[in-house]
């Protein structure tokens, strides 16, 4: 999974099961970050080879609540429990700002394994940079960890510059923006 440890506090598990169980009924609710509404699949055939998921920070700030309403719904106590003994990494979480207003951000990108190396995440990212040009934005935004050299690398190759630093308790990452046009 793409998000590994910011998955297991979202879904309130390290289990694979129950992480793809969550996400899973993420994707079909609607009306929170990680839905089918704001992911974009790329295939080879009748295979899904990568993913992306894409919107206005206006959007994914306004989603917030109501993804965690959801989760709380799918997980209930277990939600809780897991963040109490984690707290580090709650906290994060929300005290963490992935983008500005005026940025169009990509939230995940991901691909199968098999299929890295191919330019299925340079063509999803193109996508995603189309989305934002169509509805009025100049730049994108995205966030990847430190250790991640090789998206780290792809992201400055595609246009994408170091906006800023997250360093957290439980996570170091970069913030990029690439300006559009």
């Amino acid at each position: 999974m793409a998000l590994d440890y910011m998955a297991y506090c979202l879904s309130g598990s390290e289990d694979r099961q129950v992480l793809a169980h969550t996400f899973r009924k993420l994707w079909k609710n609607g009306g929170n970050r990680f839905s089918h509404e704001y992911a974009f699949e790329a295939r080879a055939g009748e295979q899904i080879v990568g993913m992306v998921t894409c919107y206005p920070v206006k959007v994914l700030k306004r989603l917030a609540w109501p993804t965690f309403k959801q989760l709380l719904k799918l997980r209930k106590l277990e939600l809780l429990r897991y963040n109490l003994r984690h707290l580090k990494l709650l906290y994060s979480m929300i005290s963490m700002t992935e983008g500005e207003d005026d940025e169009f951000h990509i939230g995940t990108l991901a691909s199968v394994p098999e299929s890295r190396g191919l330019g299925v995440g340079t063509k999803l990212l193109a996508f995603a940079e189309e989305q934002a040009a169509r509805q009025g934005f100049s730049k994108c935004s995205l966030t990847v960890k430190k250790e991640n050299e090789r998206a780290f690398n792809l992201y400055q190759r595609l246009g994408y510059r170091v906006s800023g630093e997250i360093d957290k308790p439980a996570f170091s990452m970069y913030r990029m923006v690439k300006t559009l046009g």
